[in-house]
């Protein structure tokens, strides 16, 4: 029994400059071929496979089972695949946090899908294989999400040590770019699962708001065998909160340091949970950028998105981390429900004082499933809109457009942040002294820079 696990080729090539590994697909992957099952990986999205080649590398491979990833915000590409493929299959498997939100309408959506995978899908993905080699009814496999219903729920799993690495050997590693990244190919890590906070605007329909830690070992002997087996040094710690646990992180960086890992990194942070010693042991151990989701400039839209923040805490974070010489990106929402045009203009003003060397202005998309979600369906705020970031390129997306409000507004704060705060002549002249200092970085940093400038420069 063969089972390909793919990765749906882009809408369009122009989301070239971001290409990251797809880490769900490579766990199952390890966890299936650990079992024993014949499994292979194609990402068609970073091998450049477009729609029309799609079904001919399919057809090369013949498995008997498609199981496709699904995040909200791209679905529409594993959809299309589903149908595309659905006759070169005999059965279609999907996981991943869109199915796991919204269960069983997917099969109204998607009809081609057979069975979805809900939650953490490695010990539910293998049952469902072993059940369906051996001819068995996997109707009392737990996880899953059935055209009749759901199966009984899967509990998290604890021991996140006891889930094999990812599988990278499926996977096409040099092809992996980012755009903060350093000279050569990029990967990504979970070295933690789930988050503990409750922001109103956040899935955690996946891994929960249990968190669970790798430990210190753990994440060392993946990030050895990464450097060892496919001399990658860009790594980008894909946690929900790197720095969730203080003495954890101090560990992790005191393991790089004393066995000589030379590497370079990303994580997220909250500013509520760093501090001078821990930033100063991050970038002696390789950390290069962390990002702060700051969301608002105002408290009462830190407030109304249940945040949990002091915003009084963040222009003090951004200076630490900039003492220490690690670069910071901000993300802010606009278009927060209980803000007016007027109090976003204060957000980005407050972008500008505190000062990130990245910012990133979104619209507020919900997540089925979430408070604020639930919220804007029943005020009537859910609306589809062509309001974007520059990064969203011709995109339509769901977002929340409350009665402060409308579509042009949004589409006109978007513009006014990131020109006020890109086009600062001492932000352009601190980018140019920064490209000077590392001119590897310039190819990435141009494709996203000038994705940026190319919108602005548009009409609107």
């Amino acid at each position: 029994m063969k089972v390909l696990l793919l990765n749906p080729p882009a809408r369009k090539r122009e989301y070239e400059n971001i290409v990251v590994p797809p880490l769900g697909l490579a766990y199952l992957s390890s966890s299936a071929k650990a079992k024993g099952f014949d499994i292979e990986i194609l990402d068609a999205f970073a091998l450049g496979i477009n729609w029309d080649k799609l079904r001919e590398e399919v057809r090369k491979i013949k498995p008997d089972i498609l199981a496709i990833g699904g995040m909200s915000p791209v679905i529409d590409t594993s959809f299309r695949a589903a149908k595309l493929l659905r006759n070169d299959v005999n059965m279609i498997v999907m996981g991943g946090p869109h199915i796991t939100a919204f269960g069983e309408r997917v099969f109204e959506d998607c009809p081609e899908i057979d069975i979805g995978v809900a939650g953490e899908g490695e010990i539910t993905f293998c049952e469902l294989l072993d059940y369906i080699e051996r001819g068995k009814d996997y109707s009392s496999v737990k996880g899953l999400i059935l055209r009749e219903g759901k199966t009984q729920s899967r509990e998290l799993i604890a021991d996140v040590d006891s889930i094999p690495f990812p599988d990278r050997t499926s996977l096409p590693n040099e092809r992996y770019r980012y755009p903060f990244a350093w000279e050569g190919p990029v990967t990504t890590m979970f070295t933690s699962r789930g988050c503990p906070y409750r922001c109103v605007f956040c899935d955690k329909s996946v891994f929960g708001s249990q968190w669970r830690g790798r430990s210190a070992e753990n994440i060392i002997s993946e990030i050895e065998m990464i450097v060892s087996e496919y001399g990658t040094k860009n790594f980008i710690f894909y946690d929900d909160l790197f720095t969730l646990k203080r003495d954890r992180v101090l560990e992790i960086c005191s393991k790089i340091e004393e066995r000589k890992i030379d590497i370079k990194w990303k994580c997220e942070g909250r500013v509520d949970r760093i501090d001078k010693e821990m930033l100063k042991a991050m970038k002696s151990a390789g950390c290069r950028v962390i990002a702060f989701g700051v969301e608002s400039g105002n408290q009462k839209g830190i407030d109304y998105l249940k945040k949990n923040l002091d915003l009084s805490k963040v222009k003090n974070a951004f200076q630490m981390a900039r003492d220490e010489g690690i670069e910071t990106i901000a993300y802010f929402i606009l278009g927060i429900p209980n803000e007016t045009y007027e109090d976003e203009k204060r957000t980005v003003e407050f972008a500008v004082e505190i000062n990130p060397t990245y910012a990133q202005f979104s619209t507020l998309s919900p997540y089925y499933g979430t408070w604020i979600y639930d919220e804007a369906v029943k005020r009537g705020w859910y609306k589809e809109t062509s309001a974007k970031n520059p990064l969203d390129k011709d995109l339509k997306r769901p977002v929340i457009i409350s009665d402060n409000w409308s579509e042009e507004k949004l589409q006109k704060i978007i513009r006014y942040a990131y020109r006020k705060f890109f086009l600062r002549p001492s932000y352009l002249l601190d980018r140019v002294r920064a490209v000077i200092k590392s001119p590897t970085r310039i190819k990435n940093l141009f494709k996203s820079g000038w994705s940026v400038v190319k919108w602005l420069l548009s009409k609107g």
